[in-house]
């Protein structure tokens, strides 16, 4: 998912981070109520702390930096902080850590490009990004674009473990062909479109390890469950620059 914020985070501060010792890993049962607004630009930290649900996706570096609202938030919500795990942005001030060999084709949005999982310094860059969710309060990660190819499982269960090693929770986005063989390694997962595409159904296994199955929807406003799949829909504008819309 792409989209346009002004960030003020350098790029040296990804490589600092703690843990948050002795915290438990956040538990996101299915049935959980959610929100998730990515595009913050025109919003306050009243507004996310008024949004519906018990628990809320929002970005991490626009949160984070220059001044740290996760941890407000985090008081009052259950906090998952989206960043993108899978690709290089160059609007990111992280963008200079890559090397031309971490990444190759281009993805849909401009400027944003496929990296290789399997290098050492994207680990490392992604391994920064989730000790820094950590530092700042987040209660779990949101690591978006894992579902380029089926070797993906293993990138995902990698970050899975860093995210236990900070006491973080971690989500699958999307990547419904890996869901097996993560599994045991998250604690919830996140849809897009699953009713216009026709692959909720995909999710049984998700329900049925009591895991909430976050899902949203951009055209079609549909709030079924299918059978043996519990869902937590919100419908939102592509922008997801609105708080609300949960069926």
């Amino acid at each position: 998912m792409h989209y346009t914020t002004a960030l003020t985070l350098l790029t040296g501060s990804l490589a600092i981070a703690a843990p948050l010792d002795g915290r438990a890993v956040t538990q996101f049962p299915k049935g959980t109520s959610w929100d998730i607004v990515l595009n913050t630009k025109s919003l306050e930290l009243s507004d996310f702390q008024k949004a519906p649900g018990t628990a809320i996706d929002i970005d991490l570096f626009d949160l984070s930096q220059p001044t740290n609202r996760i941890a407000e938030l985090a008081k009052t919500k259950k906090v998952i902080c989206y960043f993108s795990a899978g690709s290089r942005e160059d609007w990111r001030p992280g963008a200079a850590q890559f090397r031309p060999s971490d990444y190759g084709r281009n993805m849909i949005w401009k400027g944003e490009n496929w990296v290789d999982v399997k290098s050492p310094r994207v680990r490392e860059i992604m391994k920064a990004r989730i000790e820094l969710a950590a530092k700042s309060g987040c209660h779990a990660v949101d690591p978006d674009n894992v579902d380029g190819y089926s070797a993906y499982a293993d990138y995902v269960n990698y970050l899975a473990s860093v995210a236990k090693q900070n006491n973080l929770a971690i989500g699958l986005k999307n990547a419904l062909a890996i869901i097996p063989a993560v599994l045991p390694n998250i604690q919830f997962a996140i849809n897009e479109q699953c009713h216009e595409f026709g692959e909720c159904t995909e999710y049984a296994q998700v329900s049925k390890a009591n895991l909430a199955v976050f899902n949203v929807e951009y055209e079609l406003k549909d709030c079924s469950h299918p059978t043996g799949v519990v869902l937590s829909s919100v419908f939102k504008p592509l922008d997801l620059d609105t708080v609300g819309g949960q069926c």
